[in-house]
């Protein structure tokens, strides 16, 4: 069981044993496997781990799933606030069109005990343009901060700005990319555009790079009509494999961005 929500097995985990420690009177035994580390809490069944352990105990564990889920989603809107010594958590935020699907991903992470009981919020966001200003409804929910966040933060932030690192290509599973496509996805002439608004043209030319290597897919790089803005178009032969991938783990809601 990766999610130690409430236990009813122990799992032999065989590898490299590395330390033993105890953290607010839990023990926790500590494995090391690649790049995952796994650990088993012994002697407890309460269901408030999260909450009663401080932020910069949480070690994790985070399984390929949630892995998935948190690099989709920032790749598109979702954002992480990074505390220095306490760890970091995401952010997630959709208009108030995509209400069904924000709430799935809320309960996708509450039931694995990644975030409180308290339901998204509802917020507003005034943007100003040459017509004056709009009112954006929407919801927004956040995880529970962990220090086992914080390579994830480091992979997708330099100095406060969103990159894309080459490292991305290890975890953009068929459940990231169809997070990503949920997000920032659209159906455009028989096929699918990705926005890519805040990444850089090298970044861009990366993520293409990654969607042939990781899935075949056959793609281009288009040129917005704002300034050094890009978006990635995901070509109309490839859209049936797309669909393929993507569609076991799309949201009901988001069969449309694949044209379905």
């Amino acid at each position: 069981m990766d999610e130690v929500i409430d236990p009813a097995m122990t799992v032999k985990v065989t590898g490299r044993y590395n330390r033993q420690c105890r953290n607010n009177g839990l023990k926790l035994d500590l494995f090391y496997n690649n790049r995952y580390i796994y650990y088993f809490i012994q002697q407890t069944k309460r269901r408030d781990f999260h909450t009663v352990v401080r932020a910069k105990n949480r070690i994790g564990p985070h399984n390929n799933d949630v892995l998935s889920v948190i690099i989709g989603s920032l790749l598109g809107d979702c954002y992480g606030s990074r505390r220095n010594i306490e760890g970091t958590r995401f952010v997630f935020k959709q208009s108030i069109i995509h209400k069904k699907y924000l709430f799935w991903l809320y309960n996708f992470f509450f039931s694995r005990g990644y975030c409180s009981n308290l339901e998204p919020r509802l917020y507003n966001r005034k943007i100003k343009n040459d017509k004056g200003a709009k009112i954006y409804n929407g919801y927004v929910f956040n995880t529970y901060t962990f220090r086992s966040f914080d390579w994830i933060y480091e992979m997708f932030y330099k100095n406060g700005r969103k990159i894309i690192n080459s490292n991305i290509k290890l975890y953009l599973t068929p459940l990231a990319l169809a997070i990503w496509i949920s997000d920032d996805g659209c159906w455009v002439k028989s096929g699918v555009r990705i926005a890519c608004n805040s990444y850089y043209l090298e970044e861009v030319k990366l993520l293409v790079y990654i969607l042939n290597e990781n899935f075949n897919l056959i793609c281009t790089i288009q040129k917005l009509s704002n300034k050094d803005k890009y978006s990635i178009y995901i070509k109309k032969e490839s859209i049936p494999l797309l669909r393929n991938i993507v569609s076991p783990y799309l949201h009901c809601t988001m069969s449309y961005k694949i044209g379905l």
